[in-house]
């Protein structure tokens, strides 16, 4: 683990970012003793959608065209 000042992570941003990559984490210390935690996770771009995958997944019940009872009072 390596701490730094936000001062030093802006000046030496590549090698506190290298750092994180090799699995280490790095403790960011603001002005206001506030901490700020980086480790490196590893993003995957979503494939593209495939249209109808959730065809049958879901099922509505005649229940639901009914009206609510909240609003029957205005439906006379």
């Amino acid at each position: 683990m390596k701490k730094v000042t936000v001062e030093e992570a802006r000046e030496n941003l590549d090698k506190v970012l290298e750092h994180a990559k090799e699995g280490g984490t790095v403790i960011i210390i603001g002005d206001d003793d506030q901490a700020y935690k980086l480790v490196a996770t590893i993003y995957t771009k979503p494939g593209p959608r495939k249209p109808g995958s959730a065809k049958g997944k879901i099922t509505i019940t005649d229940e639901f065209y009914e009206p609510l009872p909240e609003f029957k009072p205005y439906m006379k």
